[in-house]
C-alpha cells in the first residue's frame, strides 16, 4: 500500500496538464476585480457627468432667477434637485462667487455640489466612497445689440406675417412671456442673426436663416430711454398745419396742433417739432427732406392732452423722405431720437408703409404703442432702432444698425444667462 501511494506521489509530482488550471484559477480572482473596478469607475464618471449637468442647469436657473427678482436659493435647489438623478448634497450656493474670475459680479451666482455612494466591487478596496464635487457659475452675458425691440409684456411683440421680407443688419428681442412672443408666420423670412425672446419663438423652417441663433424664454432686454428725463417746451405754436400738393414750404420746430399734414415738400429746420393731437401725416406723392445749408437733426414728438388723444404717425407709400436725428453733441436731450410718441399714450397705432425713397436715421421710440411697418423691395434704412410696444413687419423691409457713434450712446446690449465657469 505504501509503494503505491509513494508511486502516485511521484507520478503526480511530474505531471503538468493541471498547469494552466491553477494559473486561471489564480487569476480568475484579479481579472474579475480589475473588471469590477472598470464597471464603478464608468458609473463614477456618469455621476460627474450628471451632477456637472444638474449645477450648471442649477446655476442658470438661480442667476435668471436673480434677474426676476425672485429667490435664488429656491431655484438652485428644484432644478439640481430635477437633474441630478441621484443622491446628492449642494454645498454652497453663493452669489458672488467665492471663487474665480466672478467674484466681483453680484448678478453672478456660484453652486457647488457633491454626490458619494458605495458601490459594490470598490467598497471591497476603499474604505469609504470617493466623493465626487461639481461646480458652476452662471451669470449674465452680453450677445448683442438689437435694433428692433418689443417692450410688451404679454402678447405677441414681433409679428413678421404674410411674405414679408425683413432684412436686418442686427438682433432683435421680445420682452413678452407669451407662448408666441415671436410669431414668423405663412412664408415671411426674418433675415438676422439672432431672436431674442422672454417667450416662445414660432417658426417655421424657411422663416430663419439656418444660421440664426435664438434664445427663447430668457432676459427681457431694457428700455433704453427709460432713464431720460424726456421733456419739451417749443416757443411758438401753429395749428392745423396742411402743406397740400405742389406747395413748398419750409418749416421750423413749433409746436403743430391738431397735427402735421405733409402732401407737398417740405424742408425742415433742425431741432424739436411738438405734434400735439392728431397725427403727422405723410402722404404718397410727399417729399420731405432737412433744410438745404443746416446742420443738425430733428426730433418729431408725438404728443396729447390724454392719453387717447396723443398724436400718432402715418406715412404712406411713394412718399420720398431723408431726414435723422439729431446726434448727442447736437442735442443732448434728443440725440439719436427721430419718432417719440409720449408715453401716456395707450391702445393706438402708428403706420409706416415704406417706399424705395425713404431714409430714416435714427430711433423709432413709441414704448408704449404699436407699429406696423410695410416696406418695398428697395427701401433701406442704414440707421434705424424700433422701439416699440410691438411691431408687425409686411413687405419687404431692408433695416440696418450702422449708426454713428453718437446715436449709438441710446443702444444697449441685450443679455442671456450662460455657465462661464
Amino acid at each position: 500500500m505504501g509503494r503505491r501511494i509513494g508511486t502516485f506521489l511521484q507520478r503526480l509530482k511530474k505531471d503538468t496538464t493541471g498547469n494552466l488550471l491553477l494559473m486561471a484559477g489564480a487569476g480568475i480572482t484579479a481579472l474579475v476585480g480589475a473588471a469590477g473596478i472598470s464597471v464603478d469607475t464608468v458609473q463614477w464618471y456618469l455621476w460627474k457627468r450628471q451632477m456637472q449637468q444638474a449645477v450648471d442647469t442649477g446655476a442658470v436657473a438661480g442667476a435668471l432667477a436673480m434677474s426676476f427678482g425672485r429667490d435664488h436659493n429656491t431655484a438652485v435647489t428644484s432644478e439640481v434637485g430635477r437633474t441630478a438623478n441621484t443622491v446628492h448634497t449642494i454645498e454652497l450656493v453663493s452669489t458672488p462667487p467665492t471663487s474665480g474670475a466672478w467674484t466681483g459680479d453680484s448678478g453672478a451666482i456660484e453652486v457647488v455640489a457633491t454626490t458619494s455612494r458605495a458601490l459594490p466591487f470598490s467598497s471591497v478596496f476603499l474604505s469609504t466612497p470617493p466623493t465626487i464635487r461639481t461646480r458652476a457659475v452662471a451669470t449674465a452675458v452680453a450677445i448683442g445689440n438689437p435694433c428692433v425691440r418689443a417692450l410688451a409684456t404679454d402678447g405677441t411683440g414681433i409679428d413678421v406675417f404674410g411674405g414679408a421680407q425683413v432684412n436686418l443688419g442686427c438682433p432683435v428681442s421680445s420682452n413678452s412671456p407669451g407662448g408666441v412672443s415671436v410669431d414668423l408666420g405663412g412664408s415671411s423670412f426674418l433675415n438676422t442673426d439672432l431672436v431674442m425672446s422672454v417667450g416662445g419663438i414660432d417658426y417655421g423652417s424657411g422663416n430663419l436663416p439656418s444660421n440664426a441663433s435664438l434664445v427663447s424664454y430668457g432676459l427681457p432686454v431694457e428700455d433704453p430711454l427709460a432713464s431720460r428725463n424726456l421733456t419739451w417746451s417749443p416757443t411758438c405754436n401753429l395749428n392745423n398745419v396742411n402743406v397740400t400738393p405742389g406747395q413748398t414750404r419750409t418749416l421750423d420746430p413749433c409746436r403743430y396742433n391738431n397735427g402735421l399734414r405733409i402732401q407737398g415738400t417740405v424742408y425742415l429746420r433742425p431741432g424739436v417739432y411738438v405734434i400735439d393731437g392728431g397725427s403727422l401725416t405723410i402722404n404718397s406723392g410727399a417729399e420731405v427732406f432737412m433744410a438745404p445749408g443746416t446742420t443738425g437733426g430733428v426730433t418729431f414728438i408725438l404728443t396729447g392732452n390724454n392719453p387717447t388723444q396723443v398724436a400718432t404717425l402715418s406715412v404712406n407709400g411713394s412718399a420720398e423722405i431723408d431726414i435723422r436725428a439729431p446726434t448727442m453733441a447736437e442735442d443732448p436731450l434728443w440725440g439719436g431720437i427721430l419718432f417719440y410718441q409720449d408715453r401716456i399714450a395707450s391702445d393706438l397705432s402708428n403706420t409706416i408703409n415704406g417706399g424705395s425713397d425713404i431714409n430714416l436715421h435714427g430711433a423709432i421710440y413709441f414704448p408704449t404703442n404699436d407699429l406696423i411697418y410695410n416696406g418695398d423691395s428697395s427701401q433701406t434704412a442704414q440707421c434705424l432702432l424700433i422701439v416699440t410696444q410691438r411691431v408687425r413687419f409686411g413687405g419687404t423691409n431692408n433695416i440696418d444698425n450702422n449708426c454713428d457713434p453718437d446715436l449709438t450712446t441710446i443702444n444697449s446690449s441685450a443679455f442671456t444667462i450662460r455657465v462661464v465657469e
